[in-house]
């Protein structure tokens, strides 16, 4: 049986396509995609037409993780293995 890590990358991006559904595993994998200390003081809220909409706690970490975006997209595209997002912004939670 092929391992999960092989068959994934070609999963997600067949799954790509659909925002709804690419959202709902950016959540669920965002600890292996950005690291548990960074999932720790983020989560992903929202993605459409390649842009993606990341909760965070406060401007101290709004502030630090806009200084990484270019990491974080590396990240997420590595990961999905295409261009699934060209764009982050952030939002403090209230």
């Amino acid at each position: 049986m092929e391992s999960l890590s092989k068959f994934l990358p070609g999963f997600l991006r067949r799954i790509a396509s659909d925002n709804g559904i690419a959202l709902i595993f950016l959540q669920e994998l965002w600890p292996q995609i950005v690291g548990k200390e960074m999932a720790a003081h983020s989560r992903p809220l929202s993605l459409g037409k390649k842009t993606l909409l990341i909760s965070v706690p406060s401007e101290v970490w709004q502030n630090e993780l806009t200084e990484l975006t270019s990491t974080l997209l590396g990240n997420i595209n590595n990961y999905w293995q295409l261009s699934l997002v060209e764009r982050i912004t952030f939002t403090v939670d209230s």
